[in-house]
């Protein structure tokens, strides 16, 4: 019977079948190579960038009217939400918030000074809705400064590889990440004692192996994963499962659904492994925190974070959302209320953790261009 193990050996004795076949799939990094070039409508300009956000299981989940008067207004595109493990539509809102600030940043590298308006036409709770997230218009009468993190934008990634467990961030590395949100209504910490990093290890792990665990996580993961360059091509969104012998394995059966739902399968098993790999790896944590929960709020939070990611870009760091224990799905409540102990929350609301620190460089992921957010006004 063929195994994980199986497939994990043949990849590793055959990197030479990478650049073979497939060649003429479209290229689902594109996005991330110029973008903007020959743009004549700046809002375009400014969307070229913004897709380029963090985004949770990079769902992008942005629809964009543009208007005569200049303006753009996002809406949530709410096939793209992950209603399991995201049930309060957090993580999404944050993507948006990410998104937006992209799009601000990208703006005023031209000069346009971006007002953002959240939620021009009301909050939605307890999830989003039809109506806008935002509405930006570029204000005839100012111009913006433009801002240093614009030159990060094309260099960002989430990198999931192991980090250097050996070299811990300085201080003041992660003082100067932390400075890129001085705006922000909440805040942002950070820890390197090594007993508090050995506590976050075991309880993002233990997150992890949670999620792994529950069928309703699991199988909306799945939905979401991209096995092979073809389906990676033709989908652009999604979470990247790549290699020259995936579209065979697949076809085998290794890679199945069933599989892939099962935690006790040799997959699953091997993929454990791997992760708690990662999370012992981190030498590092960091976190926001925010002093209520409105969804301007998580919108705020999600700008917040974009600068944070592309302040870690500048400073050489590496920078993975590790968010299993902050998702309000009932199978995570004990995790969620440890986390908030652990982090001394108290009556604050952790908006986002991440592990920060030293990797390897990773892929850009994919993304599906400006004209697949674009809807007609």
């Amino acid at each position: 019977m063929t195994t994980r193990r199986h497939v994990l050996a043949l990849l590793a004795a055959a990197p030479a079948l990478s650049a073979c076949g497939g060649g003429d799939l479209p290229d689902a990094a594109a996005a991330w190579r110029d973008p903007g070039a020959g743009e004549t409508d700046p809002r375009r300009f400014a969307l070229a960038h913004a897709i380029l956000a963090p985004n949770p299981h990079n769902t992008q989940p942005w629809l964009v009217e543009l208007d005569d008067a200049g303006g753009m207004t996002l809406y949530c595109d709410l096939e793209r939400r992950l209603s399991f493990t995201d049930p309060l539509d957090r993580q999404i809102t944050m993507g948006c918030g990410a998104f937006l600030e992209l799009y601000r940043i990208a703006a005023a590298q031209l000069g346009h000074f971006a007002e953002i308006t959240p939620f021009p036409e009301g909050e939605p709770t307890p999830r989003l809705d039809a109506r806008p997230i935002a509405h930006v218009r570029f204000n005839p009468v100012a111009n913006a400064a433009r801002d240093p993190l614009f030159a990060s934008i094309t260099a960002r990634r989430t990198n999931r590889n192991d980090y250097d467990a050996a070299r811990i961030p300085a201080d003041t590395d992660l003082v100067r990440i932390t400075s890129a949100i001085s705006g922000f209504a909440g805040a942002a910490q950070w820890t390197i004692e090594p007993a508090k990093v050995a506590a976050l290890r075991d309880l993002v792990w233990r997150g992890f192996d949670r999620e792994m665990r529950t069928q309703g996580a699991q199988e909306e993961t799945y939905g979401w994963l991209r096995f092979g360059r073809a389906e990676i091509a033709a989908h652009r969104d999604g979470l990247a499962i790549e290699g020259p012998m995936i579209p065979l394995f697949k076809a085998l059966g290794v890679l199945d659904r069933e599989d892939f739902l099962n935690p006790d399968s040799t997959a699953n098993k091997q993929g454990a492994d791997d992760w708690r790999g990662k999370a012992e790896s981190s030498p590092a944590f960091m976190w926001l925190t925010t002093a209520n929960d409105t969804p301007t709020t998580r919108l705020a939070a999600g700008i917040a974070y974009a600068r944070l990611n592309l302040a870690a870009t500048a400073t050489g760091l590496a920078m993975h959302p590790w968010s299993q224990v902050l998702q309000e799905y009932e199978e995570m409540a004990e995790f969620y209320a440890e986390a908030r102990q652990l982090l001394r929350a108290d009556d604050q609301i952790v908006q986002m953790l991440v592990r920060v620190g030293y990797a390897e460089p990773v892929a850009a992921a994919a993304r599906r261009g400006v004209e697949a957010i674009l809807r007609p006004a």
